[in-house]
């Protein structure tokens, strides 16, 4: 009989981890469909924090009209909130969710125009962590003929 229980051992074991597997796919948090989303990234200055923001699609499957702001290189101004400034904003557009609740987008360039003209490109990643919860990284790299910088930002987005 203790032979029979050695052979059976591994095959509860596998079944153990494959029902695991399972119960974690399970649990992968969803966008609620159809929400608006923002939040802070780590970018502050003066008082002021950037934001990130985007709208679920209805079926749930991509993120809309994702926009992020920072100041990249340059400054930031004197006075007021910088991140109001439309030079400071990179609208990236469109982005698809995984079933796992995992986006991604790589190498979205945004050019303003302004002083200098720059050119932004941004590669986004993230996850929600719940329905109603989203956080990533943001990387960039920013050119324009007076500079040329990389930074990382992240952010934490909420629904409303």
């Amino acid at each position: 009989m203790r032979r029979n229980c050695l052979r059976v051992a591994p095959i509860v074991a596998i079944a153990g981890v494959l029902s695991l597997l399972w119960v974690v796919a399970a649990l992968a948090a969803q966008p609620t469909p159809g929400k608006a989303y923002s939040g802070p990234t780590t970018a502050t200055y003066h008082g002021h924090t950037a934001t990130v923001s985007f709208k679920v699609s209805s079926d749930g499957k991509h993120l809309l009209g994702f926009r992020w702001a920072g100041g990249a290189c340059e400054g930031l101004g004197g006075g007021g909130n910088p991140y109001l400034n439309s030079y400071l904003n990179y609208p990236l557009g469109t982005i698809p969710v995984s079933s796992t609740g995992t986006f991604s987008i790589a190498n979205v360039k945004v050019t303003n125009d302004g002083t200098p003209t720059k050119t932004v490109t941004s590669t986004v990643s993230g996850r929600f962590t719940s329905a109603t919860t989203a956080t990533g990284t943001i990387h960039y790299t920013s050119k324009s003929i007076q500079w040329h910088c990389s930074g990382t930002q992240t952010f934490t987005a909420k629904s409303h």
